[in-house]
C-alpha cells in the first residue's frame, strides 16, 4: 500500500502531466471570437463618410493569429442588421498584443448601431 506522500506526489506528477494538454485541447476547441476581442467606435470623416475603427486584441496567451476576418453588421433601430461590411485585417495579431483596423460604412441610417465579430482566424505559435 502507498504512503501518503507518495499518493500525494503521484496525484501531483498527473495533474502536471494532463494540465498543459487539457489546456491545448481547450485552445483547439474555442473559437476565434472567444480569444480575439474587438473594441470600436464609429467615426467620420471630414468629408461625411462613417468608419467603424478599433483594435483586435489577442488574449490569446499562447498563440499569434493570421488571416483574421472581421464581419461588421450595421444594426437599424429595429434590431435587424441592415448592411454587412467584410475585411480583412492587415498583418498578424501577435499573442496578448493588439492590432488596429478601419472599416469603412454606408451611413445611410445616422441612428443605427455597429457590432464587429470575429468571423475567422488561423492560429500559430512560430515566428514568421
Amino acid at each position: 500500500m502507498p504512503t501518503p506522500r507518495r499518493a500525494v506526489a503521484a496525484v501531483l506528477l498527473l495533474l502536471l502531466l494532463v494540465a498543459p494538454s487539457t489546456a491545448l485541447a481547450d485552445l483547439a476547441t474555442r473559437s476565434p471570437a472567444d480569444l480575439l476581442r474587438p473594441e470600436w467606435t464609429v467615426e467620420r470623416t471630414r468629408a461625411g463618410r462613417a468608419h467603424v475603427v478599433g483594435y483586435l486584441y489577442n488574449d490569446n496567451g499562447v498563440r499569434n493569429a493570421a488571416n483574421v476576418w472581421l464581419r461588421v453588421e450595421q444594426v437599424t433601430t429595429t434590431g435587424t442588421v441592415g448592411e454587412v461590411y467584410r475585411r480583412r485585417i492587415v498583418g498578424d495579431v501577435l499573442s496578448r498584443d493588439r492590432v488596429s483596423f478601419d472599416v469603412p460604412v454606408a451611413d445611410a441610417d445616422p441612428a443605427a448601431t455597429y457590432r464587429v465579430i470575429v468571423e475567422s482566424a488561423d492560429w500559430f505559435m512560430e515566428c514568421r
